[in-house]
């Protein structure tokens, strides 16, 4: 949808997502792992764009050495999940308005794949080759 296209093409503090897969998934890393999360909830995500906003401020600005890979976005729950790649601890405290976090998941690098979720959408941070980023 155009709405869509246009989401894509929000560049969000220099940070672009892309969608993969359809609304019924969470995002999984080339082992199938599921990643490590910073959560937001509430009226400031309330769409997916205000979370890939969230998630770009922190952790997105490689606070504390967290790397961002993306996000998934439950969206009817305005439930937010800035996913990083697993190796270091955190907590709720690391960003200043998270509502919660799991640092125990093994994800890293790359988000390739995806599992079933009811209601999710998994966002990847765009690389720079993609044709999303490319065309500003």
């Amino acid at each position: 949808s155009s709405q869509q296209q246009q989401m894509q093409q929000t560049a969000i503090e220099a940070t672009l997502f892309e969608q993969l897969g359809g609304d019924n998934v969470r995002c999984a890393d080339s082992q199938s792992e599921i990643y490590p999360y910073i959560l937001y909830v509430g009226d400031g995500v309330s769409s997916a764009e205000e979370c890939g906003n969230m998630c770009s401020i922190c952790p997105g600005n490689d606070q504390g050495g967290l790397v961002l890979q993306g996000f998934n976005y439950l969206g009817p729950s305005n439930y937010c999940e800035c996913l990083v790649d697993s190796g270091i601890s955190f907590d709720t405290t690391f960003c200043a308005f998270a509502n919660g976090a799991d640092p125990t998941f093994l994800g890293s690098g790359e988000i390739v794949s995806t599992s079933p979720r009811p209601g999710v959408q998994c966002w990847k941070v765009s690389s720079p080759a993609s044709s999303s980023k490319a065309r500003k």
